[in-house]
């Protein structure tokens, strides 16, 4: 099976600079989102979880340091790799950006666009250096294709195992030949009502131990409440939620285990 291609946003409003760019990385066999705008940059980063961005600095609508300060807020960053490409060498904004996680610059009147296919190849070899074992095995019981993959990618990248189940009977399965750290747990699911299901992994003692963080789209307080109340140790409401805010929870309730 041919390795999935990593994905790259490239942040940049200068159409003739990112065209150029965009056919580099493409021949250096990397898939490339281009967004010409900040605000559509945020959203475009938020949604399709990039294994990388490329992100100018002076952009209409947002910019890339309102861009990054985002992503801190939302615990995007440090973890995404972001390069920035700016026009300034003007030191303390690009102190700035460092501090909020960007990993290097590119300042356009020095780069060509195979200097910029350079900079990537090294972000992408220094991650694979940190490879290890699977910090955690967590089960995600979601049957939205697109939610679930988006979750596990995010995972992946800070060396989480995911498990995926779209139903009661694939989760079954999987716990019990698997051994589970956490279970994340949709509500809506096509053969069992997910409070059902909770209920079953608390009565079971071969589950009943493995803490289990509800995410849905059912954000009302009593289903909140009816969900802690069985046994949840937290409740998270997918409209409000991007991957990396769930990843935090995991980790945090993990680390406290």
């Amino acid at each position: 099976m041919a390795e999935k291609k990593k994905m790259i946003v490239l942040v940049e409003d200068e159409k003739t600079i990112a065209n150029l760019i965009e056919l580099r990385l493409k021949r250096s066999g990397y898939e490339v989102k281009v967004v010409y705008d900040g605000e559509k940059g945020l959203e475009t980063i938020l949604t399709s979880n990039p294994d990388l961005v490329l992100l100018d600095m002076l952009l209409p609508g947002l910019s890339g340091l309102s861009i990054l300060k985002k992503l801190k807020e939302k615990h995007v960053l440090p973890d995404l790799p972001i390069i920035i490409i700016s026009n300034s060498v003007q030191s303390v904004q690009l102190k700035r950006a460092i501090d909020l996680g960007a990993r290097d610059y590119l300042i356009k009147v020095n780069f060509t666009p195979d200097v910029v296919v350079e900079k990537v190849d090294a972000v992408f070899k220094e991650e694979t250096k940190t490879i290890s074992p699977a910090i955690s095995r967590i089960l995600l019981i979601e049957d939205e294709k697109i939610i679930a993959h988006s979750i596990e990618r995010t995972f992946a990248k800070k060396n989480h195992q995911v498990f995926v189940a779209v139903n009661a009977r694939e989760a079954r399965k999987i716990l019990k030949d698997e051994k589970i750290d956490l279970i994340l747990l949709d509500i809506i699911l096509p053969d069992v009502d997910g409070f059902q299901l909770l209920d079953e992994f608390k009565k079971d003692d071969a589950t009943k131990d493995i803490p289990v963080i509800i995410v849905s789209n059912l954000g009302q307080k009593e289903e909140i409440e009816k969900g802690k109340e069985r046994g949840a140790v937290d409740y998270i409401i997918k409209s409000n939620t991007i991957p990396g805010e769930i990843l935090k929870k995991v980790e945090n309730i993990l680390k406290n285990r």
